[in-house]
């Protein structure tokens, strides 16, 4: 009888299985981003937003000596008529990941050109919409 390694066929470790499907491909919208960007773009036909961008750009949060820097990938960059642009992170309508919180902190502190936003889904129950929180 062969001996268990502890890892499931198809090569990598458990938590590599367990984290399968929670990757997403950088510059591929999911349901929850898609219906905010079909939002942003009925806001700019209005004339509300000026413009808005998906993922334009990745936020450098630390500086270490060795190992990859902290960084946040900012979701949407929207432009507003007056000039302030916005940093939007959206986040569906489960718990909020306290990493993200920090994270979303940690970049309204470094970088205080553009305000910072953790945009949420709201339920049908809860009436809907989006709540915004700014840092």
């Amino acid at each position: 009888m062969a001996k268990k390694t502890g890892r499931r066929s198809g090569g990598g470790s458990r938590f590599a299985v367990l984290s399968r499907g929670l990757r997403r491909e950088r510059g591929k919208m999911n349901r929850t981003e898609t219906k905010y960007a079909n939002e942003l773009e009925a806001r700019r036909l209005a004339g509300e937003v000026a413009n808005w961008w998906f993922e334009p750009m990745s936020l450098r949060l630390s500086d270490p000596d060795t190992g990859q820097p902290a960084r946040v990938t900012i979701d949407f960059m929207v432009l507003m008529p007056d000039g302030l642009t916005y940093l939007d992170d959206v986040k569906g309508t489960g718990p909020d990941d306290p990493a993200s919180l920090v994270r979303m902190k940690w970049a309204a502190d470094r970088y205080t050109l553009w305000t910072i936003r953790l945009v949420k889904q709201q339920t049908a129950k809860a009436g809907g919409g989006w709540s915004v929180r700014e840092f």
